[in-house]
């Protein structure tokens, strides 16, 4: 009896395998947001479009970054690696306050040691990954038409577009 039950067991396990294969397989990738419309030439060169931002919003949570375009109405959502933030260009000597921050950000976690022999490596791996939404949360303070994007399609996500580079500019 009791092999009877683990024979029914492991069947219904194969017939859940089974069914769930196609399932995976057929994934639909996600759909990626458009450009928006003013993303046409000379903005947009090899699928990467550039827009300076009147200002932004930050989402912490999800690690995106809203803003709508000098000249444009559509907002644009952006998400992006650590290596697509760049520091400040054009301030000179006196950057505002956040900006200085925002260097200074860069400046302290770009250097941090992730190698795993290093008794920090999962701190400062943490820190790194978490970057782009330090940063962003900066960029709300900026002032007005600070920030420079270049943005391309993210076929990973659907709720934003995907960073190239982001730098506050004067």
């Amino acid at each position: 009896m009791p092999n009877d039950f683990r024979r029914a067991l492991a069947g219904i396990g194969t017939a859940a395998a089974v069914l769930a294969v196609p399932a995976v397989l057929n994934a639909a990738p996600a759909q990626a947001v458009p450009l928006p419309e003013f993303c046409v030439p000379p903005k947009l060169v090899d699928d990467v479009c550039t827009a300076r931002l009147t200002s932004v919003t930050a989402d912490v949570i999800d690690g995106t970054i809203t803003g709508t375009p000098v000249d444009g109405t559509e907002a644009v959502t952006l998400a992006g690696p650590e290596d697509a933030y760049l520091k400040s260009a054009g301030f000179g000597d006196d950057p505002p306050a956040p900006v200085q921050e925002w260097d200074a950000e860069i400046d302290r976690v770009g250097d941090l040691n992730t190698d795993p022999p290093d008794p920090n490596w999962y701190g400062n791996a943490k820190a790194k990954v978490f970057l782009p939404r330090t940063l962003n949360d900066l960029a709300t303070k900026f002032p007005p038409d600070t920030l420079l994007v270049r943005f391309t399609l993210d076929d990973t996500r659907a709720d934003a577009l995907k960073l190239v580079s982001i730098q506050p500019t004067r």
